[in-house]
């Protein structure tokens, strides 16, 4: 029904209870499920319009409407692997594809391989391909965007197995590397260049360098006859105090 025209009297009134709401002083009004109607809401959302066939005071008409939602296709429902909707033909269809027989896609999407000669024309020596099963879906705008949408989990399995046993074969070979390298550390220990001192523990090579406050070993006995100093490696080779009659403490 049309809404009555309101008179004067009927507007103060309805006029005088809003504020009344507004200021805690009259209870709120309450529509047909029990609910209390926030009278801060303003008018033009907590009205109902006249089609829409209110009895009373309502919000109903502001949350989504069950007849009117749009259906569509769950994130579950997707084209099925290797699924047919039918057997092999034995002859051509219209509108079929004109190398495979196929009626779910053309002749320029086929991914059989290619006739010499087309379904088309000769039915005695072609194999029809099945149709595939093609379930009409429905989707929203997110669906048609979505990168994952018909993705398996269990097909990557694979990848996950292939790279576990990488990785097992990766740490055998590993531990054969660290059982080399300590035996080369072993080895290198006791192989000291002049000069240098290899700890095979922290990797690293320590160099023997004298404090320069130090006075160099050369400049201990200044006899051109005494013990030889290579300055190559740094090492002296004799007692450089062997003629001059000092004791290595002096």
């Amino acid at each position: 029904d049309e809404p009555k025209k309101q008179s004067r009297e009927d507007w103060r009134k309805a006029k005088e209870l809003e504020e009344a709401r507004k200021a805690g002083t009259a209870p709120a009004a309450v529509d047909e499920e029990g609910k209390d109607i926030n009278p801060h809401i303003p008018q033009y959302i907590s009205s109902a319009p006249w089609y829409f066939g209110a009895k009373g005071p309502t919000l109903k008409h502001q949350r989504p409407q069950p007849e009117k939602q749009r259906e569509f296709s769950q994130i579950n429902d997707y084209y099925s692997r290797g699924e047919f909707v039918s057997r092999r033909a034995s002859k051509y269809r219209k509108g079929a594809c004109e190398n495979c027989g196929a009626l779910t896609h053309k002749k320029k999407d086929c991914l059989e391989v290619i006739q010499h000669m087309q379904s088309l024309f000769i039915d005695s020596y072609i194999c029809y391909a099945p149709c595939n099963y093609l379930p009409s879906l429905k989707l929203d705008y997110d669906g048609k965007r979505d990168r994952w949408n018909g993705f398996d989990p269990a097909c990557y399995h694979g990848v996950i197995e292939e790279y576990r046993k990488v990785e097992e074969v990766r740490g055998v070979v590993d531990d054969s590397e660290d059982e080399v390298d300590g035996d080369e550390d072993k080895y290198a220990d006791n192989a000291d260049m002049p000069g240098t001192k290899v700890d095979s523990k922290q990797r690293i090579t320590v160099r023997n360098l004298r404090i320069r406050e130090d006075v160099a070993k050369y400049l201990r006995n200044l006899d051109p006859n005494s013990a030889y100093y290579d300055p190559k490696t740094r090492s002296m080779r004799d007692n450089p105090y062997k003629n001059s009659n000092k004791t290595p403490e002096e």
